[in-house]
């Protein structure tokens, strides 16, 4: 299914009184506070508006609204989850990632597929070994006084769990974030296109080696596994470790950066988590409500008239999450993080039937580092003449956290 319009190029059936130029990689204080600033320069434009450079330059259809973006993730049948990402086409391969860029009842059967790796009872059985990594992790950042905090723990905890789970080298932890950059953060082709291509030569090669030689580990289960009584194909194979890759090291890794930037930044919170570890599920919901790092997309399947918006088959609609978590009209003051909001009925993890089948894990991890820490390091702030600095680019980000603390304070 491709787009009504080429990149850039305003459709004919597109009012032009819901056209508004806006694009999240420009939008001005995104360095200080990428989901703050982007969902603030959205305030006061439609529910629904279409901008010709909507996705890294191309067209769509904005959905700025938490109850609205609710309702285009539960209506699949509309709006389609194909193309989602289309990595694949960077390399000028046609293969999904799965189950993600799938709809309906094939979406269903790898859906089936993923489901027992990453049920809540099998999570709880790797807390252990999470908790270990993380303690070892920190204690290794406790005996200095300061860290560059993505770089040296961000950046390293989830890629070490994911490569734990897939049976791969943990040494190997610092080439796969390298290539994770280049793929979901490069401002150019080239380089989206060198972490492509690297990616999916790392994981044929493994593929390649768990084929003839199984193991007890998440890549050989899913080339030996079956869906619909028959094994999968190669390109099945790679879809699925693909979005288990990309997935697994780049949100988390994000997602510590904003929950750790908010409380170096927010100290007498930090304190109260400190005080009272038991509010800290809570904080974390309430932290995630605060900070959601992915814009999704969706493609039309037909012609609907959506809240105003006269939608097209064929056109692309995003869904920019930050902008659902920190919507007035279903947050009170939703700027303002409290970790005692009654209702934090967020959508950071999405809805309906794409919601994200990896979020137990997920979780666990965050929950896991901000115990680890607020046990194991003293109070700890922003480094004096150091700067805290995130991106809207891509999945949404913190590129920089230099963070220092005094153990005799």
């Amino acid at each position: 299914m491709a787009l009504s319009a080429p990149a850039g190029v305003i459709p004919d059936h597109v009012p032009a009184g819901l056209v508004h130029e806006f694009a999240v990689e420009t939008v001005p204080g995104a360095e200080q506070d990428a989901v703050l600033a982007v969902a603030q320069a959205a305030r006061g434009l439609p529910d629904v508006f279409y901008s010709p450079t909507a996705r890294r330059g191309q067209g769509g259809w904005i959905v700025t609204r938490h109850a609205l973006q609710r309702e285009v993730l539960q209506d699949g049948l509309t709006f389609s989850s194909r193309h989602n990402a289309d990595f694949s086409t960077l390399i000028g391969e046609t293969w999904p990632m799965l189950p993600l860029e799938a709809d309906g009842p094939e979406h269903l059967e790898w859906r089936k597929l993923l489901n027992p790796v990453f049920s809540p009872a099998r999570m709880a059985k790797l807390e252990g070994e999470i908790e270990q990594l993380a303690k070892d992790l920190v204690d290794g950042i406790a005996k200095n006084k300061e860290v560059e905090f993505v770089r040296e723990f961000a950046a390293i905890f989830p890629v070490k769990i994911f490569l734990k789970m897939f049976g791969l080298p943990l040494d190997h932890a610092e080439q796969l974030v390298h290539w994770e950059n280049l793929l979901i953060h490069s401002h150019d082709m080239v380089g989206r296109q060198e972490g492509a291509y690297n990616i999916v030569k790392y994981l044929r090669a493994a593929i390649a080696e768990r084929l003839a030689n199984p193991s007890d580990d998440l890549i050989s289960y899913v080339v030996t596994a079956q869906v619909q009584g028959r094994a999968l194909t190669q390109d099945e194979m790679i879809g699925v470790c693909f979005l288990l890759y990309s997935a697994g090291l780049d949100t988390v890794t994000n997602m510590l950066g904003f929950l750790f930037k908010h409380l170096a930044e927010h100290p007498e919170q930090q304190q109260q988590l400190r005080d009272d570890p038991a509010l800290i599920p809570a904080a974390l919901e309430e932290l995630l409500r605060a900070y959601p790092i992915i814009i999704s997309s969706r493609l039309a399947t037909r012609d609907v008239e959506f809240h105003g918006a006269p939608i097209k088959a064929g056109d692309a609609v995003v869904i920019p999450m930050m902008l659902a978590g920190r919507d007035e009209q279903e947050f009170e003051s939703p700027d303002r993080v409290d970790f005692t909001r009654e209702k934090v009925d967020h959508i950071t993890f999405a809805a309906g039937p794409h919601r994200c089948i990896g979020s137990h894990l997920a979780r666990r991890e965050l929950k896991i580092a901000l115990e680890t820490w607020l046990q194991r390091i003293p109070p700890f702030s922003i480094r004096e003449g150091g700067e805290a600095v995130s991106s809207a680019y891509g999945v949404f980000g913190v590129t920089s956290l230099p963070l220092i603390w005094d153990y005799s304070a």
